[in-house]
């Protein structure tokens, strides 16, 4: 059979096939990027935190307050960067802003999978509404139900109903409706991880802390931002949260 095929057909470049989106070269470029430009933010928060602390240990709190806060809100996923945040705005009354970041610490905790750091600053923030009442009614149910979720899915079932008492006396002391029992009730238990990481023991499990006894670890406070309205992912934490979590832990 007879070649039909021209000579320069032998010597023509190879054209592949037209693909769509980002190619190889340009997807390493974007992450390359993606990558340095989170380190400068972390540097730049870095430089911040180091300033608020200056600021703070000069008296000067409320201007501590506003550079702990931006840092805060740069580094959702940083835990101990919103607990700083939050303790500073509760000693200056700013309980507000006190409650978000204590509630955005418990939720950064529960993501970089130190489930049970979160309880503190949830239970602070908890607190503070109940202190906020009437004001604060919504907001105190929503941050009771995340507590006793918390508290069930670690296996502290005796402290969930702790909290669902106070909460109520709390809501019917100022006139408003309680929460219904059945909230408790369809709350979900203590998950299989949390049963099987928990040592075997004759008391009931408990989130509070013995009197007589001292850790080595930081207060038990170690969560995205809630106003995402998501819970808290099961899955295995990022390594990014967990990183995050050690880079701005309690100096």
């Amino acid at each position: 059979m007879r070649d039909t095929r021209s000579r320069s057909d032998d010597f023509r470049p190879f054209e592949p096939t037209p693909t769509f989106g980002t190619t190889r070269a340009e997807c390493s470029c974007v992450t390359d990027d993606s990558a340095k430009q989170r380190r400068q933010l972390e540097a730049q928060v870095e430089r911040w935190t180091a300033e608020a602390k200056k600021l703070a240990d000069s008296g000067k709190e409320a201007a501590a307050l506003d550079l702990y806060r931006r840092a805060a809100d740069e580094l959702p996923g940083a835990p101990w960067l919103q607990h700083r945040t939050a303790e500073l705005a509760r000693k200056l009354k700013n309980n507000d802003a006190a409650i978000n970041y204590f509630r955005r610490a418990a939720t950064a905790f529960q993501i970089a999978d130190f489930a049970k750091r979160a309880v503190a600053p949830l239970r602070m923030a908890w607190s503070l509404a109940i202190d906020g009442l009437p004001a604060t009614s919504r907001l105190l149910v929503e941050l009771a139900v995340e507590l006793m979720q918390l508290h069930k899915s670690l296996g502290f079932a005796a402290d969930a109903a702790v909290t669902f008492e106070r909460t109520n006396t709390a809501l019917r002391t100022r006139g408003f409706s309680e929460i219904a029992p059945h909230v408790l009730e369809s709350l979900p238990r203590e998950s299989a991880s949390a049963r099987n990481s928990r040592p075997p023991s004759s008391s009931p499990p408990s989130s509070r802390p013995n009197p007589g006894a001292q850790s080595s670890s930081p207060p038990a406070s170690d969560v995205m931002p809630r106003g995402s309205g998501s819970p808290p992912s099961d899955g295995a934490p990022s390594s990014r949260s967990r990183a995050l979590a050690r880079l701005f832990g309690r100096r």
